[in-house]
């Protein structure tokens, strides 16, 4: 059989890719919700006030708990960012060790 073969891949490997995959996973939820918070509270909210849809005191008191939202979701995006970067390693021991 030419090729690479697939059976120096062992549970544990699988499972650090699982971990890799849920760092990834963590991050792209993260990335979501602040933009999801930064388009409500940064662009959607103050013109629902300008056009009277809602009040204007309503819209600065929704604003800042959208912020802090957005503010939590960018601390857990960098957390989910130093997750992955601390995982990565595994890419390249898993490649070389399969190399040989």
């Amino acid at each position: 059989m030419t090729g690479p073969d697939p059976t120096f891949i062992t549970a544990s490997d699988w499972a650090a890719t699982a971990d890799l995959l849920a760092a990834l996973w963590f991050l792209l939820g993260s990335a979501l919700g602040f933009g999801a918070c930064m388009l409500l509270a940064h662009g959607m909210i103050p013109s629902l006030a300008i056009t009277r849809d809602i009040p204007g005191h309503v819209a600065r008191r929704i604003r800042i708990p959208l912020y802090a939202g957005a503010v939590l979701f960018l601390l857990l995006g960098f957390y989910a960012l130093s997750l992955f970067i601390e995982r990565l390693d595994f890419i390249s021991d898993l490649f070389y060790r399969g190399a040989q």
